[in-house]
């Protein structure tokens, strides 16, 4: 916590409250200029009644402190993966000077995990990996395991990579994200990033040789957990699909298959064609394998 000192200190100055005032009821003063001062720690309690004094979620707090907004956010991992699915590699590489301009110039953690995954994007896209993409995965790790409370920069991170990664780092950073998302959940944006990423990780799964039983059980009753809105039929015939396919790998290829045709029906009578493409496809890949 003690990085964040400098930004309680800025936003204290720019509402106009005195330390004495902040501190007041919660910390001494001393103690309170040594954490602005990046001198000393603080707990997560006293940071969140800190935050209350300063009606500050930690959300909104943890975006003033990366100096980047929601919307900022959003627009980058969007155009980056639009840019990975349309093969572009100049997108890829006008968004990559931006993210490293924001780096050098703040000296963010945040700004060079940006920086890393289009390396590896770019890698990826040009058929030339580059030599230290395993020393890049190895980064984004540390990142997300070390970071205290996930929000929307990292969970979009997150979802952006864990294609990149094997099922074993999946599962325990899938973990992570529903355990450390906990406050977040009322934030409809970022309730619908876990959705996908608890999706996607069920998807993951599901995709290779290896069937993860336990697992997949395990993450399925996470999603479950969660509020899915009733209008999200995507989520919702998505999740009816990979249920499908899991009932096929587990044996009951009858049951999985009317389920999935009925995912792909749904798809189709909404005029979702390309989903219900994907589907089909998908579905041939799972009963190649059983």
């Amino acid at each position: 916590m003690k990085k964040y000192g400098v930004t309680v200190r800025k936003i204290r100055e720019q509402k106009g409250y005195t330390l004495q005032q902040l501190s007041s009821g919660i910390l001494s003063v001393s103690f309170l200029s040594k954490f602005e001062r990046g001198e000393s720690d603080i707990s997560l309690g006293h940071m969140s009644h800190l935050l209350e004094k300063l009606f500050l979620t930690f959300e909104e707090f943890f975006y003033l402190h990366e100096g980047v907004g929601l919307e900022q956010i959003e627009y980058f991992f969007d155009k980056a993966r639009e840019a990975y699915v349309n093969r572009d590699l100049e997108q890829l590489r006008q968004l990559r000077e931006v993210a490293l301009d924001k780096w050098e110039t703040h000296d963010l953690e945040t700004f060079r995990c940006s920086t890393l995954m289009l390396d590896v994007y770019e890698g990826i896209i040009s058929n030339q990996m580059i030599n230290s993409s395993e020393d890049t995965l190895d980064f984004l790790y540390t990142y997300l395991f070390d970071v205290e409370v996930w929000g929307y920069y990292e969970l979009r991170l997150y979802n952006s990579t864990m294609f990149l990664m094997p099922p074993e780092m999946i599962m325990k950073l899938s973990k992570i994200v529903f355990e450390k998302s906990q406050r977040y959940r009322n934030f409809k944006e970022i309730n619908k990033v876990i959705i996908a990423i608890l999706m996607n990780t069920l998807t993951y799964l599901l995709a290779g040789s290896t069937l993860y039983v336990e697992q997949y059980k395990v993450f399925l009753g996470y999603l479950e957990s969660l509020n899915i809105p009733e209008d999200d039929l995507y989520t919702r015939n998505s999740l009816l699909q990979i249920k499908g396919n899991y009932e096929i790998k587990i044996g009951n290829r009858e049951k999985g298959i009317e389920m999935v045709k009925k995912a792909i029906s749904i798809y189709t009578d909404l005029g979702s064609r390309e989903l219900a493409a994907t589907a089909e496809n998908y579905l041939r890949i799972v009963l190649g394998q059983t």
